[in-house]
C-alpha cells in the first residue's frame, strides 16, 4: 500500500528519472557522419571561424547555445554534445508537462511524452536545431499564456523576443508569429471585443520582436559575425529559387501538399481501427480471455499502423487532440487556447524544407499528441450518443472500452519503438549489441558503433594525420562533415557538409574560396554513401554519368571533378572508401 501511493504521488519524478537515465544510456551508442559532423563543426568554428561555417547560419543561435557549450568542455566532443541534446529534450519534457498537467489525467499525459519524445526510431541525437527550437515553441506558448492570464507588459514583450530567437534558432520559425492569434482568440472566447482588446498585447508583442532583433544584431556585432549572416541571407535567396535545392520553395509547398495527403490517408485508417473497436466490444460477449485476445489483436493492428505511417501517425493523433479541443466549448479557456497554439504549431512548424513533416514534424506534437489520450474517450461517447439515437436504443456502450484502447495507443507504440532503438541509432544501422568498437579520436571518446564503420572511420583519421593539423582547411566532399569537427578543420567551401548544397551554390562557394582563401585545402573524397548506413565501395561514385541522385548529383560531382583538376590535384593516400588529394604545387 505505501508503495502504490508512494508511485502515484511520484510518478512525475519517477518518469523523469527513467526518461534520463534511457536518454544517457543511448548516448554512448551510435556515430553519425553526416548530420552530427555538421551541427557539430558549427559549434566547434562559430567563434573561432565562424566564416567557415556560413551554411549554418540559417541555424544561428543554436549555433551560438552550442558553441558556448563547446567552450565548457571543448574536450568533451560527441558525448558532451549528447548531454546538451538530453537537457534540452528534458527541459521541453518538463515544460509541456507544465502546461497540460491541470488538463490530461497524469498518467495518460506522461506516456504521451514519453511517446514524442522516442518518436523517432533512432531515439536520440546530438543537440541540434530541432531540438531548441521545439523548447522555444513551447516556452514561446508558457510566457504568453502567462501574459495574457496576468496581463503583463513584461511577459508580451518577452514572449516576440523568444519568437525572434527561435527565428533564428530556424530561420522558418518565423512563422510562430502565428501564434499572435491566440491573443484575439483569448478575448473572443472571454466575451469580450477582440479586435480593441487585441491591439495592446500584440504590439507588445511586437515591440518584443524588435528588442529581439536589436539584441540578434548587438550579438552578431560583438561577435564579428554580422558579414557572414548577410552573406548567408544572399546564399539563402539562391537556394529558394534553384531547383534540386532543399530549400526551393516550389518544392516546399508540394512536400506540405503530399504531407496532408498522407494525414488524410492516416485518418481513415484511424477511423477503420477505431470503428472496428466500437464494433467488436458491441456485438462480442464480454469474457476476460476474449478481452486478452482482443487487445492483443489492436496491439498488433496499432504496431503495423505506427510502423505503415511513421510521424504521419503521431500527427493525424495531435491534430484531432487539439481540433476537438478546440471546438470543445465546455473546455476551460486556457486549454482551448493551449489546444490553438498546438494547432498553428502543427500548421506551421514543419515549413521550411522539402522534407517536410518527415524531417521536423516530431519537434511540432508537444501540446498536440497528450490532447489525444484527453479528447478520446469524449469521442466514443459522442459515437455512443449518436448510435443510440439513431436506433433509438441504449445498447450501445462503446465509451467505457476506450481507456483500454488507449493503453493499447501506448503498448503497441512502446513496443515497436523498443524494437527499433535497439536496432538502430541515429544514421548508424544495426543492433545496438554490435556497437562495441572505439573511433579513435578524442572527441569521439565514450561513443561505440559497429568494428565496420570504426574500422573505416579510423583508417581514414590515420590518413589525414599526416596531411592536416588543427584550424588548417580541409575541403570533405560530400557527405563525412565529421571529419571536420574530429581533426578541428576548417571547412574550405563555407560548408562542412557540400553535399547540400546545389549545383549553382556549389559553384559559387567554390569560386569565392579560390578568390578569398589564399591557400589550397587538403581535400578527403569519399567514394560510397554515408547517409543512413555505410554503403560498398563505389568505384563510379566520382563518374559524373552514373551519379543521379538529389544528394550527389552529376553536376555537382562534375564542379567537384573539375576543381581537382584545375588545380592540379594528386591523390597522396587511398583506400577502398576514401581518396586524400593535395594540390601539385603543394609537393
Amino acid at each position: 500500500m505505501t508503495s502504490n501511493l508512494y508511485l502515484t504521488n511520484n510518478k512525475f519524478k519517477i518518469t523523469l528519472g527513467i526518461i534520463i537515465l534511457i536518454q544517457i544510456l543511448l548516448a554512448f551508442q551510435g556515430f553519425d557522419m553526416v548530420d552530427d559532423g555538421f551541427v557539430l563543426t558549427f559549434y566547434q568554428q562559430i567563434f573561432n571561424h565562424p566564416e567557415t561555417v556560413e551554411y549554418n547560419f540559417m541555424y544561428w543561435f543554436s549555433g551560438i547555445v552550442g558553441g558556448l557549450w563547446y567552450q565548457l568542455y571543448p574536450e568533451g566532443g560527441v558525448f558532451w554534445f549528447r548531454m546538451l541534446g538530453l537537457i534540452v529534450n528534458t527541459s521541453t519534457f518538463i515544460l509541456s508537462y507544465q502546461l497540460l498537467k491541470k488538463h490530461v489525467p497524469k498518467t495518460y499525459l506522461l506516456f504521451a511524452l514519453v511517446m514524442v519524445l522516442f518518436q523517432n526510431n533512432y531515439g536520440f541525437t546530438t543537440f541540434y536545431h530541432n531540438h531548441l527550437t521545439a523548447l522555444l515553441c513551447l516556452l514561446t506558448v508558457f510566457t504568453l499564456l502567462k501574459a495574457i492570464e496576468k496581463e503583463s507588459v513584461i511577459l508580451y514583450v518577452l514572449t516576440g523576443i523568444i519568437i525572434i530567437f527561435n527565428t533564428f534558432t530556424r530561420l522558418p520559425n518565423l512563422v510562430l508569429l502565428s501564434l499572435l492569434l491566440v491573443i484575439p482568440f483569448f478575448f473572443l472566447l472571454s466575451k469580450k471585443p477582440f479586435v480593441s482588446k487585441s491591439i495592446r498585447p500584440i504590439a507588445l508583442v511586437v515591440l518584443g520582436c524588435l528588442l529581439g532583433l536589436l539584441s540578434v544584431y548587438g550579438i552578431l556585432m560583438a561577435t564579428g559575425q554580422f558579414q557572414v549572416m548577410k552573406s548567408m541571407f544572399v546564399m539563402l535567396f539562391d537556394l529558394g529559387n534553384t531547383d534540386g535545392s532543399a530549400h526551393n520553395v516550389g518544392d516546399i509547398l508540394r512536400s506540405q501538399v503530399f504531407n496532408y495527403k498522407q494525414i488524410a490517408r492516416t485518418f481513415f485508417e484511424l477511423a477503420f481501427i477505431l470503428g472496428l473497436a466500437v464494433l467488436i466490444k458491441h456485438f462480442l460477449p464480454k469474457r476476460r480471455v476474449l478481452a486478452v485476445v482482443l487487445s492483443v489483436f489492436f496491439v498488433s493492428l496499432l504496431i503495423v499502423w505506427y510502423e505503415k505511417q511513421g510521424i504521419g501517425a503521431a500527427y493525424t493523433l495531435s491534430y484531432i487532440g487539439c481540433i476537438w479541443t478546440l471546438f470543445s466549448r465546455k473546455k476551460a479557456i486556457h486549454l482551448r487556447l493551449i489546444a490553438l497554439c498546438s494547432f498553428l504549431i502543427l500548421f506551421t512548424l514543419t515549413l521550411g524544407t522539402t522534407g517536410g513533416m518527415k524531417n521536423s514534424g516530431y519537434m511540432a506534437i508537444w501540446l498536440g499528441l497528450p490532447l489525444f489520450f484527453l479528447v478520446l474517450p469524449e469521442i466514443f461517447g459522442c459515437i455512443q450518443c449518436i448510435l443510440n439515437k439513431i436506433f433509438s436504443t441504449e445498447k450501445f456502450k462503446v465509451s467505457k472500452p476506450v481507456f483500454s484502447l488507449l493503453w493499447c495507443f501506448i503498448i503497441a507504440f512502446l513496443l515497436l519503438k523498443t524494437y527499433h532503438i535497439s536496432n538502430e541509432a541515429y544514421f548508424d544501422e544495426g543492433s545496438r549489441l554490435e556497437k562495441t568498437y572505439a573511433i579513435n579520436n578524442k572527441f569521439a571518446k565514450g561513443i561505440y558503433t559497429k568494428q565496420r564503420r570504426a574500422e573505416i572511420v579510423n583508417d581514414l583519421l590515420a590518413g589525414l594525420s599526416n596531411y592536416v593539423q588543427p584550424n588548417d582547411y580541409l575541403f570533405s566532399y560530400d557527405h563525412i562533415p565529421m571529419i571536420h569537427f574530429l581533426t578541428e578543420t576548417r571547412p574550405y567551401p563555407y560548408n562542412s557538409w557540400v553535399g547540400i548544397y546545389d549545383e549553382n551554390s556549389f559553384r559559387k562557394k567554390i569560386a569565392k574560396a579560390e578568390q578569398e582563401i589564399s591557400v589550397l585545402p587538403i581535400v578527403v573524397q569519399q567514394k560510397f554513401n554515408t547517409i543512413h548506413r555505410f554503403a560498398e565501395p563505389d568505384p563510379n561514385y566520382m563518374d559524373a554519368s552514373s551519379a543521379n541522385t538529389i544528394l550527389h548529383a552529376a553536376a555537382s560531382v562534375s564542379t567537384m571533378n573539375s576543381f581537382l583538376e584545375r588545380h592540379n590535384y594528386q591523390i597522396v593516400w587511398s583506400n577502398a572508401y576514401f581518396n586524400i588529394y593535395k594540390a601539385k604545387q603543394g609537393f
